[in-house]
């Protein structure tokens, strides 16, 4: 009995041991309380976790609410252009170094970004957050973590909404980060995306929304209620385009364990 009762306390020696090894380490260079998720990232990735752990570590977020440093739409779009060169070098650097693919478009244009500002911010331009904007497409969940890892090194983190631990009711994946650059001081929207899950967005997706716009449109140039065939049309519509986005995010999940598997061996 004595045996036993000492190989059972060993054993939990061991064991907390190893947890405590496994805590993130945090910078002596950097406050705590400037890492907005519950991994560390500041130089080094914990090997205990897995890329798929740690991207689902990565919790919403928001430094403070996010505001552009001028209320002038025109000076905003002149900064913008500027902002986009910025961030088109910050993404070309993360692409080469953590071989992902890099969109980048052009600037939102003026009429587009004056009716944003008209119509969900009131009119103040401060508000808007997406003139300059990027993306950023990976393969994996190791590439798209890494990706994540050298936009927090290389500029300041305002806000995060993580749709990988929290989809949207479509089933719709991403990460999406709003940053503030260090030399054009603008904040900017950046996505990252898994390969799959942006091609079903951009394809099959787009298509699913025009068809439930087409029959709710129909429906109000008749000055009706959507009758009950047409709600269970745009019930199936949903219903497939959520199949198609869990079907596409299984298969990398499914890559991501097999990859932690494989470097824990």
């Amino acid at each position: 009995m004595n045996k036993l009762f000492r190989t059972l306390f060993i054993f939990l020696i061991l064991l907390t041991t190893r947890q405590v090894a496994a805590q993130p380490q945090v910078s002596v260079n950097e406050p705590t309380d400037k890492v907005p998720y519950g991994v560390n990232l500041s130089g080094t990735t914990p090997s205990a976790d897995s890329a798929l752990d740690n991207l689902y570590a990565i919790a919403d977020y928001q430094a403070y609410a996010p505001m552009q440093q001028s209320a002038d739409l025109n000076h905003l779009m002149l900064q913008a252009e500027y902002a986009q060169q910025e961030l088109s070098q910050l993404l070309s650097a993360i692409s080469v170094n953590a071989e992902v693919d890099m969109l980048l478009p052009l600037t939102k244009s003026y009429d587009r970004a004056l009716q944003k500002v008209d119509n969900k911010f009131n009119g103040d331009a401060r508000l808007i957050t997406d003139i300059a904007r990027g993306s950023i497409v990976a393969n994996n969940v190791e590439n798209l973590m890494a990706s994540y890892q050298m936009l927090h090194e290389n500029s300041e983190i305002v806000q995060i909404k993580n749709r990988f631990a929290n989809p949207k009711a479509s089933g719709y994946r991403d990460l999406n980060v709003l940053i503030k650059l260090p030399q054009s001081q603008m904040i900017v929207e950046v996505q990252l995306h898994l390969q799959t899950i942006a091609a079903i967005k951009s394809g099959q997706d787009h298509q699913d929304y025009q068809q439930i716009q087409n029959i709710e449109n129909r429906a109000n140039l008749e000055h009706r209620a959507l009758s009950e065939l047409e709600m269970q049309r745009i019930t199936q519509i949903r219903q497939q385009s959520h199949k198609q986005y869990h079907k596409a995010w299984l298969v990398y999940k499914r890559e991501a364990v097999t990859a932690s598997f494989q470097q824990a061996a």
